[in-house]
């Protein structure tokens, strides 16, 4: 029989963004790349495909990058890097080196013409499917009122996952 279970039930694949805060690296050989922290996100399947979902804003310096280039990984740290997410969460690449502030490594894949951070624990490797703007239309006034009050809504990217990485140290 099975138990019922309450609306705030968590299984831990949904806490990996919400508290490993993993690392998006956009970008290619060709266009060079930029790193963030994200929060939001998840996995799942859609049209026969282990996807990621993945929300920007249209400001963030990682944005072009996304918009260019179709290689996009996920880096997941451990907390023992914490102040290095939060670095990589709160200041733009446009203006300093990330991985030199925070002595983290980019470690490009030629195989897979895409970056990824060395210090990861886990690595997904994804290929950039498909776009969407979020609209205020159909979304719940709080939701716009406490994450949107400047009208700046995320693009929502779906992103095959193509391969998983696991750190061997």
């Amino acid at each position: 029989m099975l138990k019922k279970m309450t609306k705030d039930f968590q299984y831990p694949i949904f806490k990996e963004f919400d508290d490993v805060w993993p690392i998006l690296t956009a970008g290619d050989r060709q266009h060079g790349f930029n790193a963030m922290t994200i929060s939001w996100g998840g996995l799942g399947t859609l049209w026969n495909k282990p996807v990621a979902f993945i929300f920007v804003r249209k400001q963030r310096y990682t944005y072009s990058f996304m918009e260019k280039c179709d290689s996009v990984t996920l880096s997941f740290l451990s907390n023992d890097y914490k102040e290095a997410k939060a670095l990589f969460g709160s200041k733009s690449g446009r203006n300093i080196d990330k991985f030199k502030e925070t002595g983290l490594h980019a470690t490009l894949d030629l195989d897979f013409n895409g970056y990824y951070v060395a210090e990861a624990e886990y690595v997904l490797k994804l290929k950039k499917l498909y776009s969407l703007d979020l609209k205020e239309e159909g979304m719940p006034e709080n939701i716009v009122n406490n994450q949107y009050p400047q009208k700046d809504f995320h693009r929502m990217y779906v992103c095959e996952v193509v391969q998983y990485l696991e750190n061997e140290e």
